[in-house]
């Protein structure tokens, strides 16, 4: 609930930001201009409901972080979270004058001036007001930028989009400091004309020491809160951990792939696994960062009968993605009660995409899949004729245009054996749809190749000719491996019936080669295939195939068969 809350929260500030942000890029266009858009994207905040919306999101989000600052077990963090955590602590410190001569002045005084004004205040007045806004600013957009990076990376989509979003993450910003710079330098010239100046300061004159009394009056108990507040929690951080220390300890013991030996720690109850291994300084996998989003961090409990608190939704939600075994629980979700003996299930420098891949199925499991083998034809002969440093040039251009092909289709590129290459489709998807995605692949990589061998005809004296076998069934789909050689993979006899079709290649004198089967679902056009029937070794029964001389021929029809 509190994530959620924080989300929620962050969305509605998110939303704030984006507005005014907008409004100041206008500054490219005319000051008129950027103060007639105030009537959209600044006056619906001052309504009722938008006032009750922008200060409870405002507090919520201001009272939570003060909660994760008080729950967090050591200030050790990654370099992201401290950012986030100071920069979101200092936006009131260098924000709330701005923010009490705005909207504190329309709702204490009436006063709503518009940009003019506070271009003037800021960038003839008060020039040091200008840097802190911009400080400021650049803050806000930042902070706001990595938390919702490091919500959404765990997305399948984000990742695909990844460079869009940056770009207008970048432009965005960019184009306000741009607006706000232009808008200024107009300030700056007309603030040289005394009837301007005496026109635009009338109202706020009237005021008098009142206004300049409300906003250094309220900024400075602003910032005085914020610093009492930040300070007393961690004053109140170190006396609960002297106690905690000096009442009854618990013995934590730890096993990892990084670790010849267990090591045995003795912690106080109350914190989460990965909050004692992270004040102990234990490595220990957490890419989200303790916050239950991503499995990295996931242990399995040594000792079956031992008394643990029931999982909490969050934590539940994310263990059934994985399927995890009853004994498999996240370090960051599991608070310690008594004596626990853990093993870490993923090595403590484990990625962000490799905890992506921890959503693209169970550890271990059956699934029907299509499996993909390409191999280059006579390559060692090829290579026999190149320097060392050629052949590995061609063998990266090559490997380049195969694994795009490979995951721009949508599979899973598993492995790169010498000059061939393993990759696997419709993981989490139906059969049908992972062949499609394969006869697409295995298209592309012909297509990709015959352009690869345009370009480098004069250089290697012979096109490059590559063999691509597919075939579908049943695999055992997992992350298997050791240490840093772990990763998703698939074992089974439709692996190797798929590799043997591929090296059939060479004996059909083809490009391509798919089972009849996988054919049939991936909705293959058959009129101009050759079709035939061959044995496999290890297989009982013969096979149906079919045969293309060129993979770029492979036409589909426009549905996937039902």
């Amino acid at each position: 609930m509190i994530a959620n809350l924080r989300l929620a929260s962050g969305f509605v500030l998110f939303v704030f930001v984006l507005g005014h942000f907008s409004n100041h890029a206008l500054g490219l266009v005319s000051l008129s201009f950027m103060n007639d858009m105030l009537a959209y994207t600044v006056s619906p905040w001052r309504t009722l409901p938008g006032t009750i919306l922008i200060l409870g999101s405002l507090t919520l989000h201001a009272i939570l972080a003060l909660h994760a600052l008080y729950e967090r077990g050591t200030l050790q963090m990654k370099s992201w979270e401290f950012f986030q955590l100071v920069s979101g602590f200092a936006i009131p410190l260098l924000l709330s004058a701005h923010v009490l001569s705005t909207r504190g002045a329309y709702e204490a005084f009436g006063l709503e001036e518009g940009y003019a004004f506070q271009l003037y205040v800021q960038w003839v007045q008060f020039p040091y007001r200008s840097f802190m806004i911009f400080t400021g600013l650049i803050l806000v957009w930042i902070h706001a930028c990595i938390g919702w990076h490091y919500w959404l990376r765990y997305k399948r989509w984000y990742n695909r989009f990844l460079p869009v979003i940056f770009a207008l993450s970048v432009l965005l910003p960019t184009l306000a400091i741009a607006g706000i710079l232009s808008a200024g330098f107009r300030v700056l010239r007309l603030s040289g004309n005394e009837n301007w100046v005496n026109g635009l300061m009338r109202k706020v004159r009237s005021k008098g020491e009142a206004f300049s009394g409300f906003i250094d009056t309220y900024e400075q108990l602003i910032i005085a809160s914020v610093i009492v507040c930040v300070l007393g929690i961690i004053a109140l951080k170190i006396a609960l951990r002297i106690w905690k220390y000096r009442s009854q300890t618990i013995r934590l013991t730890y096993k990892s792939l990084g670790l010849d030996e267990p090591v045995e720690i003795m912690v106080p109850r109350g914190k989460t696994v990965l909050e004692h291994l992270n004040i102990n300084r234990i490595p220990h996998a957490s890419v989200c960062g303790g916050r239950g989003r991503c499995s990295t961090c996931r242990i399995r409990v040594n000792d079956p009968h031992a008394n643990l608190p029931p999982l909490s939704q969050a934590e539940n939600k994310i263990l059934q993605r994985i399927g995890a075994e009853e004994n498999v629980r996240l370090a960051c979700q599991l608070p310690l009660e008594n004596d626990l003996s853990v093993t870490a299930l993923l090595r403590s420098d484990v990625g962000s995409k490799e905890a992506l891949n921890q959503y693209q199925v169970k550890s271990g499991e059956e699934q029907p899949v299509a499996i993909l083998f390409a191999d280059i034809r006579a390559f060692t002969k090829l290579s026999e004729t190149q320097l060392p440093y050629d052949t590995a040039f061609l063998l990266n251009r090559y490997f380049a245009i195969t694994g795009k092909a490979i995951e721009s289709s949508g599979g899973h590129l598993d492995k790169f054996i010498g000059d061939g290459v393993m990759a696997i489709f419709g993981i989490d998807k139906s059969l049908e749809q992972g062949c499609r995605e394969a006869m697409i692949a295995a298209r592309q990589m012909s297509r990709e190749l015959q352009k690869l061998n345009t370009s480098l005809i004069e250089d290697i004296g012979q096109p490059l000719k590559i063999g691509i076998g597919i075939h579908s069934g049943t695999a055992i789909i997992g992350n298997m491996g050791y240490n840093k050689a772990t990763g998703l993979t698939a074992i089974g006899d439709v692996v190797n019936t798929a590799s043997r079709l591929e090296s059939l290649t060479k004996e059909y004198n083809v490009e391509f080669l798919v089972s009849q089967k996988t054919a049939a679902l991936a909705g293959l056009d058959e009129t101009i295939a050759e079709k035939h029937t061959t044995n496999i070794k290890g297989r009982v029964e013969p096979l149906g195939i079919i045969t293309f001389k060129s993979a770029s021929d492979i036409v589909l029809k426009e549905t996937v068969p039902a």
